[in-house]
């Protein structure tokens, strides 16, 4: 990968694209000095003068691996929320899609107690893989979730393989709802017979897989019909790639590429989002990946990698902060270059952009 800073390319209006973007919202802001300063020390980079930090009341929270919460004004939306982190790799160190499925009650519990405290009103889903879609039927169905309305958006395939896991469950409030991209969805509903500014929207994107090593990736396919319930890591494919812009009112704009580390150049053109939550792992195959998606989104104000720890460490193990290939943030912020920052998220510990 080439470690030269692109040149920036003149932004234009995109014919394939309705994607808008609100006035630049200006550096990230950790919330507390002391979470900037452990983000930034692995560098020997001071912490972040209380000038920049971020005052939109939009915050970001990683929840490991491709996992993210957005919250603002008491709205809330999650993105692939994953939160068992199973072992996935047989013992020659591949990775091993015949492991059976599991769902770490206990640490579900634990973050849904202490950080996942209310509801979202969306799940939004990238893809079918284990390690976005495997905890979302439980998540569904805890307890303090229940009794809510959660709009689930994912492919066809993404909603066949929930349902055949028991989404959205007898007598549950939850809708799944299919997309392929294109949407622009606004929260909330337009009132019948009267106009309204939306809260916020949520634009679909279609987007790509990561290919590694081999060109490729495992499990792949789709489905048309529920299959059977899913066991193994196997079963869960990936069933197509979607992205997600969220724009909050007139406030800022975040762009969610963010499952996997590849996208479709074609479809985000003319976007100019505020924050690109980027994946930042599994691209060993795709050609000049952290430039290409910085200079089609405009050179974003702020970067954030994603999809970018061990996946498997215990999110309440200390050690997982650890875990991180902290090597990209520093990638990531030579292609950025001076004009914007790159944020080096840690687990649970949400900040204001």
């Amino acid at each position: 990968m080439s470690s030269q800073q692109p040149a920036a390319t003149p932004r234009r209006p995109s014919r394939r694209s309705v994607l808008r973007t609100s006035v630049a919202a200006g550096a990230v802001g950790i919330a507390g000095a002391s979470a900037t300063a452990a983000a930034e020390a692995p560098h020997g980079r001071p912490a972040q003068d209380t000038a920049d930090q971020g005052r939109s009341g939009v915050r970001l929270g990683w929840l490991g691996v491709a996992g993210w919460e957005l919250s603002f004004d008491g709205h809330r939306l999650l993105i692939d929320p994953y939160l068992t982190r199973q072992s996935y790799k047989g013992p020659d160190g591949r990775g091993d899609m015949a492991r059976k499925l599991e769902v770490n009650h206990r640490i579900i519990d634990r973050v849904l107690g202490e950080h996942l405290t209310k509801a979202p009103e969306f799940i939004l889903l990238t893809h079918g893989h284990w390690d976005h879609l495997a905890d979302v039927p439980y998540l569904l169905d805890h307890p303090s979730w229940r009794g809510k309305e959660i709009n689930v958006l994912g492919t066809e395939t993404h909603l066949h393989l929930l349902s055949a896991m028991g989404v959205p469950g007898r007598g549950r409030k939850h809708r799944s709802v299919v997309v392929s991209g294109g949407e622009v969805l606004r929260y909330p509903l337009q009132s019948s017979g009267k106009r309204s500014r939306p809260d916020y929207t949520v634009e679909v994107v279609r987007s790509l897989h990561s290919q590694l090593g081999g060109y490729g990736f495992d499990p792949y396919g789709t489905l048309t019909a529920p299959p059977s319930r899913p066991r193994t890591l196997g079963d869960l494919v990936e069933g197509g790639t979607l992205g997600y812009q969220v724009t909050v009112g007139d406030r800022l704009s975040v762009m969610f590429l963010s499952g996997t580390a590849n996208f479709a150049v074609r479809e985000v053109t003319g976007a100019t989002p505020d924050v690109l939550v980027l994946g930042a792992s599994g691209h060993a195959a795709v050609h000049d990946y952290f430039e290409r998606a910085v200079s089609t989104l405009g050179r974003p104000r702020v970067v954030v990698p994603s999809h970018h720890d061990d996946m498997v460490t215990a999110l309440d193990d200390p050690a997982v902060h650890d875990t991180v290939n902290r090597g990209v943030v520093d990638q990531l912020q030579q292609v950025l270059g001076a004009d914007g920052r790159v944020v080096d998220p840690r687990h649970l510990e949400p900040f204001e952009l």
